[in-house]
């Protein structure tokens, strides 16, 4: 079967991506290899690759003992693994006649990293500092007690749809927030009548092409006995909150919010798509918002449990019952004078879209 078209453009586009990751960096290697030689070895304005192999060993293996950092701290040991990488694949397209990574002519800068990274890991380094922290059941209450997963407002319906998105189909080959399609995911109907959420994105017919993750797969059911978190009711609302015009397959799934909004209006976002940056720190910036400790990311999602216990699923139960009733109060009591939000932190006007 062949692939379709729009298949192989969003993996085409997914290509273009990691190659730009790459080339940073290389880039960034490259630069901070160059700024050490210019702080050490003033005299030494060659190209590296035009370098003999015993002079460039010795530059790199001074380069692994000695590199700082800019605000004069070590390196963590990846960092400069990912450097020697860098640096290789920069020599390796200037047709440099050896590897630093594997040749023997190498050895003496290849045994001066391995040293310094045993040497950083006993100072402590390399303990991932700036590791994800998971999103806990907790924070995910705190979130939503304070509207930042919410059916209620603009933000948090966007926040709770990103959430359960990336929960139920962040496995799946294909999936990339930036690149989602409103297609991508369709809202579908069993023999029994039981609603649910079907991933249809790149790849969805090949399992062996998935990286499941404890038991998940390409579909979400609806939770009928508590709708107040059924992820098919908050699509749904939010299928309603996006203009007519964004309802076609090849729209972008997710789209930015109106700089003012009146929450009695039907439709809530703009006919433009969310940029890629505030995709990219979805996570980062609800839990900021929310005053929640720690350093979470977009992957902390990955790090979280899907699966609730009965007690932990009665408690959001009551939490969403409690906000529903709290929102239509609050809806009645303005729906003469309007209730607007102003949402200039979510205009994608400024951003890469």
């Amino acid at each position: 079967i062949l692939p379709l078209p729009d298949q192989d453009e969003r993996a085409a586009e997914l290509s273009r991506e990691q190659n730009e990751k790459t080339i940073r960096s290389t880039q960034t290697a490259l630069r901070n290899f160059r700024e050490f030689l210019i702080s050490k070895y003033p005299s030494e304005t060659r190209e590296i690759y035009v370098i003999p192999c015993k002079e460039l060993d010795a530059y790199l293996a001074s380069f692994f003992v000695d590199a700082r950092q800019k605000d004069g701290s070590e390196y963590e040991p990846n960092s400069l693994a990912n450097y020697q990488c860098g640096l290789e694949r920069y020599l390796k397209e200037h047709r440099y006649g050896y590897s630093i990574t594997r040749d023997k002519e190498f050895k003496r800068s290849q045994e001066a990293l391995k040293q310094k990274q045993i040497e950083l890991r006993c100072k402590g380094k390399g303990n991932k500092p700036h590791k994800s922290m998971k999103l806990t059941f907790a924070d995910e209450l705190i979130l939503r007690k304070r509207g930042l997963l919410s059916r209620y407002n603009p933000e948090g319906l966007l926040n709770l749809v990103w959430l359960n998105n990336t929960k139920a189909f962040g496995h799946c080959t294909g999936f990339h927030g930036s690149t989602l399609k409103w297609g991508d995911i369709r809202l579908r109907v069993t023999e029994t009548g039981l609603e649910y959420l079907e991933w249809m994105g790149p790849d969805s017919g090949d399992v062996s092409t998935k990286s499941k993750r404890g038991g998940t797969d390409s579909r979400v059911y609806a939770t009928q006995h508590s709708p107040q978190t059924c992820p098919v009711q908050d699509y749904k609302e939010y299928a309603q909150r996006r203009p007519p015009a964004m309802r076609y397959e090849d729209a972008p799934f997710y789209l930015s919010i109106k700089p003012v909004v009146n929450l009695a209006a039907l439709h809530w976002y703009n006919c433009q798509a969310l940029g890629k940056n505030k995709l990219a720190k979805m996570v980062k910036t609800m839990c900021e918002k929310g005053n929640i400790p720690g350093r979470k990311t977009n992957f902390s999602v990955y790090q979280s449990c899907s699966t609730l216990s009965e007690a932990q699923s009665n408690q959001l139960v009551l939490i969403c019952n409690n906000l529903s009733q709290q929102a239509a109060q609050s809806m009645a009591n303005h729906s003469n004078s309007g209730n607007f939000i102003v949402s200039a932190s979510y205009d994608s006007s400024s951003d890469t879209a």
